[in-house]
């Protein structure tokens, strides 16, 4: 049994192994590690200790970046596959075997929920910027700040040039977004869901990425062409796909010490064994007693819920199985998948 570093890219719903030649990080064999009806996509790494991917140099962290996308769409055109958090490494197949039998009900409820689904990023820009900015020049708070700069003086015509800037990138903002509404509200409707990326510059008006059923792609693309034909190339779009869904579900890794989960186990009162339901309970009563609107005002009420919050999520993650054991043996080294979803609503 190997101890080598693990890269892993993602999960697919295969189970049995299978390779994809040496297209990894470290030119490194690309495989399938099965585990029951799920299996990880992963390559090995020689490097000791394991690569901080956040203290690489900018040109590898790039490097190593397209070689996982290339990685999981190279998958994707044969397998469905959920992806990993870009620069998840872990040592050894030990750490791997964990990682899929703690995660195994998150992974394949995800799998589930995304099978049949691609993402596809639609950035619509307006085509030339001058005759949006011409239109705003005409605004009347426009105008009146305009005069108003010709008979004030050369102190006041500095903050009324100020103004105008932020009154121009203020109506700018509000066409942007008027905009942005009509187009989504026509492609929202081929989508099953749909998530905000950051607007990169005063060009653009939306940044989207939209998950959509395989089966709906080509309609999806032809409602794109509609809204080109309507603007009359007033607007420029552009689509990036079909992707994995990574703006909708990409899983991450937390390793939790025992300590961490011990003291959760004993702010909830809990024995050295619990099951879900009694992890609820416990969780439950302790919110009856102690929840902040009974002690309004008190921020020491207020601190202590939200660490009992935190507890019962903590345990809630760990406890994936009918009885789970909070014993130093059993949750060292415990090692959870969890959902870190990409972009914003």
């Amino acid at each position: 049994m190997t101890q080598d570093g693990k890269y892993i890219y993602g999960f697919t719903n295969r189970d049995e192994w299978e390779t994809f030649g040496p297209i990894g990080i470290e030119q490194e064999d690309v495989y399938f590690f099965p585990y029951k009806n799920i299996a990880a996509v992963v390559s090995n790494s020689c490097n000791s200790p394991l690569i901080e991917f956040d203290s690489l140099p900018r040109e590898a962290l790039l490097s190593n970046l397209a070689i996982y996308q290339i990685v999981i769409e190279m998958v994707m055109k044969s397998h469905h596959i959920i992806p990993m958090k870009f620069g998840t490494i872990i040592q050894g197949e030990e750490d791997l075997k964990k990682i899929l039998k703690k995660g195994y009900g998150r992974i394949n409820t995800n799998l589930k929920k995304m099978e049949n689904k691609i993402e596809l990023d639609v950035v619509a820009l307006w085509s030339n910027l001058e005759p949006v900015l011409k239109e705003i020049a005409e605004k009347e708070e426009i105008k009146r700040l305009k005069e108003e700069a010709l008979t004030k003086s050369a102190e006041k015509v500095f903050e009324i040039k100020i103004n105008l800037g932020k009154t121009v990138k203020a109506l700018l903002d509000k066409k942007r977004e008027e905009l942005a509404f009509q187009l989504l509200s026509v492609l929202k409707k081929e989508a099953e869901d749909h998530r905000r990326h950051d607007i990169m510059d005063d060009t653009m008006i939306m940044n989207m990425a939209f998950l959509i059923n395989k089966d709906r792609g080509e309609i999806f693309e032809a409602r794109i062409d509609q809204l080109d034909k309507q603007y009359n190339g007033s607007v420029n779009f552009r689509i990036l796909g079909p992707l994995p869904p990574y703006s909708f579900t990409t899983l991450e890794m937390k390793k939790v010490e025992f300590g961490e989960v011990n003291k959760a186990r004993e702010m909830l009162g809990l024995g050295e064994e619990a099951t879900i339901s009694e992890i609820k309970g416990a969780y439950r009563e302790m919110s009856k007693r102690f929840h902040p609107d009974k002690y309004p005002g008190n921020l020491k009420a207020q601190k202590r819920f939200e660490k009992m919050t935190k507890a019962y999520q903590m345990l809630s993650d760990y406890c994936q199985e009918d009885r789970c054991s909070f014993k130093e043996a059993d949750v060292r080294g415990w090692i959870d998948v969890r959902e870190s979803v990409v972009g914003g609503q």
